[in-house]
């Protein structure tokens, strides 16, 4: 028996467990320092090798703040939508060492906790994997809090080595091959650029969508279809009870399907209007 997923599933967890972690440890005893999102960085992550690599865009927040008289930056997550607007002001979260000028800092963004979570979900689904294939739950336990655990002691000891965390003199290095969006005008192009695809794939799969369920309808039988223009009540009771004609089935699902994808894609264009409308007023 294979035990990757053993491994796969102890190392997935006990990423997500500790970045959590370490996140809510910046929330309990970080100073709160306010920040502005000087520029947003674009670049593009690459994973995979030979023919499976895929080329991703993400966007990072660089913030600009002050501490202890003296400016800093720092980038945030990246993530594969614009999150922060130019000029925006976010809080940093500040922990400094007793022993010399050494800071640990870290945006106050909850997408570490939604980062951590999708880790720790994986690593379970990988031990699930694992224990369905015949695995023991008794190893599964052993492995899981010993990885667990020295990952822990890793978090910790690297919080104390020196050149480990940032200086007071360290800023952020650009990547290479990557954009910095500063301007007013080249945010709002990017921001147009998401909102025009964003709209494009909503209202085609809303398209799409009345489309299945006019195909749905009209496989119906004409009984079916009066009944339900003439006694609406009465056709949701026939399709709850159970007691469809088989000929009704097939339809009846197709126009399911239909619905299901129309209120998806009513959902995304709210989202665009709702992300990016605001966004755009700077």
């Amino acid at each position: 028996m294979s035990i990757i997923p053993l491994i796969v599933g102890c190392v997935f967890f006990a990423v997500g467990f500790n970045f959590s972690l370490n996140f809510m440890r910046f929330r309990r005893l970080g100073t709160k320092i306010k920040g502005r999102v000087k520029a947003i960085e674009k670049y593009t992550s690459v994973t995979g090798t030979g023919s499976d690599r895929t080329r991703s865009t993400f966007y990072s927040p660089i913030v600009e703040y002050v501490y202890n008289n003296k400016p800093r930056t720092i980038a945030g997550i990246g993530t594969n939508e614009i999150k922060y607007k130019l000029q925006q002001n976010i809080n940093v979260l500040i922990i400094e060492s007793t022993d010399d000028d050494q800071i640990q800092e870290c945006i106050d963004d909850s997408s570490h906790y939604f980062i951590g979570a999708v880790f720790l979900i994986a690593g379970l689904v990988a031990l699930t994997t694992y224990f369905m294939m015949g695995g023991s739950w008794i190893l599964i336990i052993i492995a899981l809090s010993t990885t667990t655990g020295l990952g822990y002691l890793i978090s910790v000891m690297s919080r104390n080595v020196k050149g480990v965390l940032q200086t007071s003199e360290k800023a952020h290095r650009k990547r290479e091959d990557s954009i910095l969006i500063e301007t007013k005008s080249d945010y709002i192009k990017e921001i147009s650029s998401h909102s025009l695809w964003g709209n494009i794939i909503a209202y085609t799969l809303m398209a799409a969508s009345i489309g299945i369920m006019y195909f749905g309808y009209s496989d119906l039988p004409e009984a079916a279809k009066n009944l339900m223009l003439s006694n609406p009540s009465y056709f949701w009771t026939k399709i709850t009870d159970g007691k469809l004609s088989s000929s009704w089935e097939r339809p009846l699902i197709i126009c399911g399907m239909g619905t299901f994808f129309f209120l998806a894609s009513l959902r995304s264009a709210y989202y665009v209007r709702k992300t990016y409308g605001g966004m755009m007023k700077m």
